[in-house]
């Protein structure tokens, strides 16, 4: 009830879970015991990606509960994570592929929903990366293909 008006369940509730889902596989010692699990995380990691350094506190200053199935910080987790670029914000995306990386970052439509990129998909990408080529093929497609295993180069999709 407290997120069913001004679509909130949309735009705050979903970014929440997905911060949550993160947060879970990182404290509860998910990415210890599967060093090798793949995970992309919708929305630009939701609310995560901000909530990082609180995460890290959190472990730090509370090992009695933060630490109860992981002694690895929440940032050391970081790479292992993929998030997508559904973040509406060029700001953001850009925090998103510095704080994770520019290949753990893949690209979001929502297609056809309507918080999607509808009519350009793919958009923000080319904004916030419209001076890096070498950054805009790997979060326009090469990063897809490498979290699903298939081979990227350049030469096979010419």
């Amino acid at each position: 009830p407290r997120l069913a008006k001004h679509w909130f369940q949309w735009t705050l509730g979903m970014p929440h879970e997905t911060a949550v889902g993160a947060a879970s596989l990182i404290f509860g010692g998910v990415y210890d015991r599967h060093p090798n699990l793949r995970v992309c995380f919708a929305h630009g990691g939701g609310s995560f990606p901000i909530l990082i350094g609180r995460l890290n506190h959190g472990f730090d200053v509370r090992p009695d509960l933060c630490q109860t199935c992981t002694t690895e910080r929440p940032d050391t987790h970081l790479r292992k994570m993929y998030l997508d670029s559904l973040v509406h914000d060029e700001d953001i995306l850009r925090l998103i592929v510095n704080k994770f990386g520019s290949d753990r970052v893949v690209m979001g439509t929502d297609y056809p929903f309507p918080l999607g990129e509808i009519d350009r998909p793919g958009g923000l990408i080319e904004d916030a990366f419209k001076d890096d080529e070498e950054v805009r093929k790997r979060l326009l497609w090469k990063n897809a293909l490498e979290f699903l295993g298939l081979p990227s180069d350049d030469a096979r999709l010419n």
